[in-house]
């Protein structure tokens, strides 16, 4: 799986508040706030399911700046679509998060028209929490056959964090984690290694807690669903952990269970 997630540059005001930062996050229990939350808009898939976009948007931790990311993903290799995503973030505090969204759409549009994206999925689970100790790691959901016996029927996914080593992180005083996601069958056994980490890319930053905050399904004619999750990550940040979202995608040619 390909890990495709824009990671916000910080500046930090010094070692002085670098070093209270580590220490907040490193300490963990009660600082597991995301501090810079940022939230997420579903654009849609392409009538065929082969396109997927959505949007993160929100207002940077220590610079109070605005910003919004728009992503196209390709959902049979789950990568993104060339020339996406679409970053605005305009530092200036007077400028509205509207504002930067409307900049980045405008950005998009011409993908959006060209894919043909904008048909709604249907989100099965959405997890509203914000904060790192609130986010759930175990999802059950249920896609119902629609006749041609291609539902997903009843499964679950299981996020499980995975401590990594990751030198930058570490000088932080950070501990930092990758993740494996699998899908399972109402059992508990696995049906698919959606993804699992053997390093932690250098776009995560510091990636200290993951979280399942949507897990979205576009039925397709005559084939298999096409299964989108979007991830929150609690990467280490200016005044505490920063929310960011992930997704992966992947595509069934029949029903997981019997595959």
């Amino acid at each position: 799986m390909f890990d495709r997630l824009h990671a916000t540059c910080l500046s930090w005001a010094g070692a002085m508040a670098l070093a209270t930062g580590a220490a907040l996050v490193a300490g963990g229990g009660g600082q597991a706030r995301a501090a810079d939350a940022a939230e997420r808009a579903i654009i849609g898939f392409s009538p065929d399911g082969a396109y997927f976009a959505f949007e993160q948007y929100g207002i940077q931790d220590g610079s109070g700046f605005p910003y919004s990311d728009v992503f196209v993903l390709e959902t049979a290799t789950d990568s993104w679509v060339r020339g996406t995503p679409a970053r605005e973030l305009v530092r200036n505090e007077a400028v509205s998060v509207d504002q930067v969204r409307q900049t980045a759409r405008k950005r998009i549009d011409p993908y959006l028209w060209r894919l043909n994206i904008g048909v709604n999925g249907k989100t099965l689970v959405s997890d509203r929490a914000a904060d790192a100790r609130d986010a759930a790691r175990f999802l059950p959901f249920t896609l119902a056959d629609d006749g041609d016996k291609l539902g997903l029927g009843t499964v679950r996914l299981r996020l499980t964090e995975i401590a990594m080593p990751k030198e930058d992180c570490t000088a932080l005083g950070v501990s930092p984690h990758g993740y494996a996601l699998v899908l399972e069958n109402e059992a508990g056994e696995p049906l698919r290694i959606l993804h699992e980490d053997t390093s932690i890319p250098a776009s995560r930053g510091c990636p200290v807690h993951y979280g399942l905050s949507d897990i979205i399904v576009y039925p397709r004619s005559g084939e298999g669903p096409v299964l989108v999750v979007l991830l929150s990550i609690y990467q280490f940040g200016f005044e505490g952990l920063d929310r960011r979202f992930l997704a992966l995608s992947t595509t069934f040619d029949t029903n997981p269970s019997t595959q």
